[in-house]
């Protein structure tokens, strides 16, 4: 997404830069990311150089978010793209050279942590604009498509489905399904389950989509 955007915000191919993702250990020997992007030229126009500077890091960001301009945006979140793409097309972020990552590429995601990256404190879940009725479309499938007989119901406001006393939430892949960290979303919602005297299980909608068996 970054790449996209920054073609789209320099008028140029968007194969005239590369992204990549490195790990590395921290001070702390904690693992962290880093994606970089860099010119595919060895002696380049300097584009990746450009957007080192972190004032136009940041403006890169609010260009992807619609902050400012809506040309990138825009297209993302129209109904005629994002009624139809629940993942990645060839009119966001798939091309050749990310062929590798198509099953794992997400629009909505990419949003999302540009919005993170620009306030931690930003609102993550299915009301936000770009989610909002998805949930719903992807788990009425998904329930439609297992095994035995599920009926669909929303619990804590979130989609889920039930066989006998077994129930199975949908989550957004950002949340926190580690029990003891549940955030404000998912903890009502496992509690009201547990309540009613069902056994719940959590499964994000990013493997839902990819990984429903």
């Amino acid at each position: 997404m970054l790449r996209r955007a920054a073609a789209v915000q320099l008028d140029i191919h968007e194969w005239e830069l590369k992204v990549g993702l490195r790990i590395l250990q921290d001070a702390n020997a904690q693992i962290t990311g880093q994606i970089f992007v860099s010119d595919t030229l060895e002696n380049g126009a300097g584009y990746s150089t450009y957007f080192g500077a972190p004032d136009r890091t940041e403006n890169l960001l609010r260009f992807i978010v619609g902050r400012g301009s809506n040309a990138f945006y825009g297209p993302l979140v129209a109904a005629s793209h994002a009624g139809e793409c629940r993942t990645s097309c060839p009119d966001c972020l798939r091309d050749f050279n990310n062929l590798a990552y198509h099953p794992i590429l997400d629009w909505r995601l990419g949003l999302d942590l540009a919005r993170l990256a620009l306030d931690a404190n930003a609102q993550i879940d299915f009301t936000v604009q770009y989610w909002q009725g998805i949930d719903s479309l992807v788990a009425d499938s998904y329930f439609a498509a297992l095994p035995g007989t599920w009926n669909r119901l929303t619990i804590g406001g979130l989609q889920a489905g039930r066989r006998g006393n077994r129930v199975e939430i949908v989550t957004h892949p950002l949340w926190n399904n580690d029990p003891n960290y549940f955030g404000p979303q998912v903890a009502p919602a496992f509690a009201e389950a547990m309540s009613s005297g069902y056994q719940p299980t959590l499964k994000s909608i990013f493997e839902v989509l990819r990984r429903p068996f």
